[in-house]
Order: C-alpha cells, then sequence, then structure tokens
C-alpha cells in the first residue's frame, strides 16, 4: 500500500515545507529579487530625471515595470509550486509595495 493514499484510495495533499526551509529558499531568491527590483527602480528614477530635464510631464515606464512585477510574481508562483508557502507570500507582498512605491511617484 502507497503511504501517500488514505485507506478509501485518495491521495494526501503534500504538506507545505517548513519556516527555517522558507526562509532559506526566500534568501536565496533575494539576489534575483534585488536584480529585477533594481532594475524597476532605475529605469523609473532615470525616465522621471529625464522627462523632467527635458521640461516633459513624467510617464509611467509601464512596459518595464510590468516585465520587471512579473520576474517577481514568477518567482513567487514557482516558491508555491516548490511548497515554499511562507517564502511565495513574502515574495508577493515584496512584489506589490515596490511596484506600489514606484507607482506613487507619478500622480
Amino acid at each position: 500500500m502507497d503511504m501517500d493514499t488514505r485507506t478509501d484510495g485518495i491521495r494526501e495533499g503534500r504538506e507545505p515545507r517548513s519556516g527555517g526551509a522558507n526562509l532559506l529558499v526566500f534568501l536565496a531568491v533575494l539576489p534575483l529579487d534585488a536584480l529585477a527590483g533594481g532594475y524597476a527602480w532605475l529605469v523609473v528614477g532615470i525616465g522621471g530625471w529625464a522627462d523632467a530635464h527635458n521640461g516633459a510631464e513624467a510617464t509611467v515606464p509601464a512596459v518595464e515595470l510590468v516585465a520587471s512585477g512579473g520576474v517577481l510574481a514568477a518567482v513567487g508562483l514557482a516558491l508555491c509550486w516548490g511548497r515554499y508557502r511562507g517564502a511565495a507570500v513574502v515574495q508577493f507582498a515584496l512584489t506589490a509595495s515596490l511596484m506600489t512605491w514606484l507607482l506613487s511617484s507619478y500622480d
């Protein structure tokens, strides 16, 4: 008899990982987060500076923000798929707060 099935033949779900494993995995993906988030921050900062320097109204660099936010969200989905639920929640919260902060500079 398979250890993953109950007596009625229904397979039990996999349990999430421990808190320490979630922390280690989140710390391991943090450099990728810094790259994607840093790119978005740089694009918003340089774009806003260039628009202000040219005397134009600042425009939202939507493609770059969607791309970097998509990378961060994809990392969160991969963490979910790997059963690192705690790390995925922190990843999604980090992505949402970063994108909100970057977009708050535009009125």
